[in-house]
């Protein structure tokens, strides 16, 4: 083969205002998230247990949860049993979560204490409020690789700009990052692996490039370590797969690329295997007491992509542009497009098989979320060229992207406790008692009790209420009725979701405090979009920002 010469776009004129550009992206969606965060802090179980971790690894050293003791009567059911922590060593109680989350919280945990005994707030809610911006921190990280990304696909600064919008705030990155579970993390780290991947393979980078694609997958290891390796298997397919750079022995030089990704994945396998032993006393242990196997994959895979209560089409209808967009990006970059196919089939597959494949309770099908940015990029193909057809296609273009921003839109700004507070108020008027029990639910094809329904219809009622100073659509639970009582009693169900708009602060934090946070984050908003603005409108002195590469174009 013949090389060829290829250009691609440099972010910016100079280092400098690269790195000036990226790091205003990053500041924007980080303070925009952390504008839109939940006054619900203690919504979340499993983030209230891998803050307990980092705190107990911060002050004490230790990965045991200390205090915790796990006293279970023998006539429960597994499915009753907790999943999320276990008995490990000399009957300590552990949990099941592995080290990535808690170890970023433990700085974050440290700001929250010095926070509350310098505002003389009150210290638990302090500093899970802090700590609870380990969501919107991955969420910016993230969305900051996808524009990285997206620059380094050749599709210009505007763009770029476009489409990584869209992502962040018109697919379910929004809504995830504000749940401050697992996978926004996961989804930056693997992102950043095959973002490393690209750069080598497609533009000529060094092979350090190859050690940093290895440290990404690495990182979602310590986070969820079956995600890592679905994300091995689909980097390595990409790597090996032809295309890219031209050597003589070029068969043997792809296996060659895998063993710096290996060096660069080496020390977050040992971490886990470490973790491992140090709780169950084997390296192969994990902790896990409930059978993780054994769902139907068929029934399991059109839950998660196609049904009412779960789907993800529904949940993220910008997918549905990959009709359109796929093919496009194929062309161009096939090897890539491929590893994206295998990634997100190796998600669906696995969770599908999964008893649990539902999450709950949860926003949507939270499992695969660490593919919606995979599932994003090709979108870039949208705004590259003039298609055929292009006015039809912007147009529907935009009503997708309008209709999937509305469902994040209403997912962040009302209480999704207000949803699930009315499918157990629908399952109860069938006269379904309601447990929560995640293998009993059974809303999940019925759409007139589908969370993604109620959560909109909510955004109405909410607007409703707000502009005709109304209680029309406030929800008050019927007597003797715990579960309803305690969602109503627990979360503030009746009041926009955003921390500062609920009163769930005001009592500690102090309304001159709230309203002078709101100002800082706007501020910070303001500044870097104008500077971004500026940037995508040449509003500054440019250069030439083409460089040429010799390297081989991606196999058709």
């Amino acid at each position: 083969m013949s090389s060829a010469s290829v250009s691609f776009p440099q972010i910016a004129p100079s280092r400098a205002r690269a790195v000036g550009l990226v790091v205003a992206v990053f500041i924007f969606f980080f303070a925009a998230y952390i504008f839109t965060a939940t006054g619900d802090i203690f919504s979340t179980g499993d983030t209230t247990i891998r803050m307990e971790l980092a705190e107990n690894i911060s002050g004490r050293a230790s990965v045991q949860l200390n205090g915790w003791k796990l006293q279970v009567p023998h006539h429960y059911k597994k499915e009753w049993l907790d999943p999320r922590v276990s008995t490990g060593v000399h009957g300590d109680t552990y949990s099941t979560y592995l080290l990535g989350q808690p170890l970023v919280m433990i700085p974050l945990d440290w700001l929250g204490s010095r926070l509350a005994v310098d505002e003389r707030w009150p210290y638990g809610v302090s500093v899970a409020w802090v700590d609870r911006l380990v969501g919107p921190l991955f969420g910016a990280l993230e969305v900051m690789v996808f524009f990285l990304f997206a620059m380094r696909l050749g599709v210009g600064l505007k763009r770029s700009l476009l489409v990584t919008a869209i992502f962040g705030f018109a697919t379910s990155v929004w809504p995830d990052e504000q749940s401050v579970l697992e996978h926004t993390e996961v989804a930056f780290f693997l992102l950043l692996g095959f973002y490393f991947a690209f750069r080598f393979k497609e533009q000529g980078c060094s092979w350090w490039h190859l050690v940093g694609a290895g440290a990404g997958i690495g990182g979602a290891a310590i986070t969820r370590y079956q995600d890592a390796f679905l994300g091995a298997i689909a980097l390595g397919v990409y790597l090996l797969l032809p295309g890219g750079r031209s050597t003589i022995r070029y068969d043997l030089q792809r296996l060659l690329w895998l063993l710096p990704v290996g060096l660069g994945l080496a020390p977050f396998v040992a971490t886990d295997l470490w973790y491992n032993w140090i709780r169950f006393g084997t390296m192969f242990a994990t902790g896990h007491h409930e059978t993780l196997f054994g769902n139907s994959i068929l029934r399991g895979a059109a839950g998660l992509l196609v049904s009412p209560g779960k789907g993800l089409l529904w949940y993220c209808p910008t997918i549905f542009l990959l009709v359109i967009a796929a093919p496009l990006f194929a062309k161009r970059y096939g090897a890539l497009a491929a590893s994206f196919g295998v990634l997100t089939a190796g998600f669906v597959l696995l969770y599908s098989y999964v008893t649990f494949w539902h999450g709950d309770p949860c926003w949507g099908p939270r499992y695969l979320y660490p593919i919606v940015p995979f599932l994003s990029l090709p979108l870039v193909e949208l705004f590259r060229r003039r298609l055929r057809l292009a006015a039809l296609v912007w147009l529907l273009t935009a009503v997708v992207v309008g209709s999937s921003f509305t469902i994040q839109f209403s997912a962040v700004t009302v209480s999704q406790w207000r949803t699930w507070y009315r499918v157990i108020s629908y399952e109860e008027n069938q006269g379904y008692q309601w447990q929560w029990i995640a293998s009993r639910y059974r809303y999940f094809w019925n759409p007139h009790e589908s969370p993604l329904y109620l959560q909109v219809h909510g955004l109405y009622q909410m607007a409703y209420d707000s502009l005709l100073q109304s209680n029309k659509y406030e929800l008050v639970p019927p007597d003797e009725d715990p579960i309803l009582d305690g969602l109503n009693t627990t979360f503030a169900i009746n009041q926009w979701s955003p921390w500062w708009a609920s009163n769930e602060f005001d009592w500690w934090m102090g309304e001159q405090k709230i309203m002078l946070g709101v100002i800082m984050l706007v501020s910070i908003m303001f500044a870097s979009g104008v500077y971004i603005a500026g940037e995508a409108a040449g509003a500054f002195a440019r250069e030439p920002t083409q460089r040429r590469l010799q390297s081989m174009p991606e196999a058709a």
